[in-house]
């Protein structure tokens, strides 16, 4: 049965959701390790700077951020168990306040529930997975309500959801091979979520996918998808892949056998480091646009940063909301997920709509971006 989500938990007069004492904590979910660890830092560098331009405080309360890794040592991604346990410890704190999490495509889903059930709000600064706040086409039974058992909603996010991307990279499909496209997909559930939406999609413009097939981790995996490929001689491909060697071998491979064949990635890949440069027309779209276009109090943030990467504004973003909302609610839970979800309070160091296309090709450094306007999206 679909569960109706109300924004908010509204209320505030229960005891059990004020929180006492003179320091209020929020908690924030990152990587520490792997593929995404500078993401992490950034991410987190914005909060705090986000945190120092509030002169740590808020409604009067002294505020501390205390980083919780999503990783493991030597995982490339993020990791379940971590991500679940470092929300655990979270809620469990009668100091906490606020959740900011996750950083990393998906992790939300496993720290969601257990943030909701303790009624604590959680701001991802970056986290895209459809599903936590809507149903992803072609699936409506796996839309949201399992992320929220106490079927209200408590989960806001800077970034936009991954429904304009998937838009965006079925755009780049040249016409001449609409009809022949295969989509490929790491196996982590935010990379099978958006292929699905890509599928899906596919089907209702009566164009459907040759093959949706998973990428696996296993050193003959590139290889042998490669060959499958080959055989249904595509005219596109739809990539989303979590970054790591598969995905930097399934690449370089493509380029090698099918070199006239573009690859369209989602925005695991859309920064230039993830794959490294590889020959071949491939080239990624992601929300997360880059710090050029970012509005100039982004760009004039990121300079005092002292770096260019834009996780850093989507920190510094989720940060100022949670800020905002204890500023309006008090230092009460309840009421703070009520100012928080869906009455968002921006900095405006982000830029609220567009997407980048990122060329991965040889050759490319930094990568050429494209800003392609979408319409917003929840």
């Amino acid at each position: 049965m679909a569960v109706a989500l109300v924004a908010g938990c509204g209320g505030g007069d229960d005891d059990d959701t004020r929180v006492r004492g003179d320091t209020l904590t929020v908690y924030a979910g990152a990587p520490a390790h792997g593929t995404w660890a500078a993401a992490g830092d950034a991410a987190l560098d914005g909060a705090r700077r986000a945190l120092s331009d509030a002169g740590g405080r808020a409604a009067g309360r002294r505020v501390r951020l205390v980083a919780l890794p999503s990783t493991r040592p030597g995982d490339d991604n993020w990791d379940p168990g971590t991500v679940e346990a470092g929300a655990e410890r979270a809620v469990e704190d009668p100091t906490a306040i606020a959740y900011l999490g996750e950083v990393d495509r998906g992790a939300s889903a496993v720290s969601l529930p257990v943030t909701n059930r303790a009624g604590l709000v959680q701001v991802s600064p970056t986290d895209g997975l459809t599903s936590l706040t809507v149903a992803p086409p072609g699936r409506p039974r796996a839309g949201p309500a399992r992320y929220y058992p106490e079927e209200k909603r408590t989960f806001e996010r800077v970034v936009r959801p991954d429904l304009p991307v998937a838009r965006g990279m079925l755009s780049r499909v040249p016409r001449a091979a609409a009809r022949r496209v295969a989509v490929v997909h790491t196996e982590g559930f935010a990379e099978r979520e958006l292929a699905g939406i890509l599928a899906f999609r596919l089907r209702r413009a009566r164009r459907p996918a040759l093959l949706v097939e998973p990428l696996r981790d296993d050193p003959d995996a590139p290889r042998a998808l490669v060959d499958e490929l080959v055989a249904k001689r595509p005219g596109a491909i739809l990539l989303s892949a979590q970054r790591g060697g598969p995905s930097r071998a399934l690449l370089r491979a493509l380029a090698a056998r099918l070199p006239a064949v573009p690859v369209i990635a989602g925005p695991e890949l859309a920064d230039g480091r993830a794959p490294g440069t590889v020959p071949g027309r491939a080239e990624a779209v992601t929300a997360l646009l880059p710090g050029r276009l970012q509005p100039p109090r982004g760009r004039k943030l990121l300079r005092s940063l002292g770096t260019q990467d834009p996780h850093a504004l989507y920190g510094y973003e989720a940060m100022t909301l949670v800020l905002r909302a204890i500023e309006t609610a008090g230092p009460d839970r309840a009421r703070v997920i009520a100012a928080a979800v869906r009455a968002p309070h921006r900095a405006g160091v982000v830029r609220e709509s567009g997407l980048a296309l990122v060329e991965l090709g040889a050759g490319t450094h930094p990568p050429a971006v494209l800003l392609r306007q979408a319409a917003p999206s929840n």
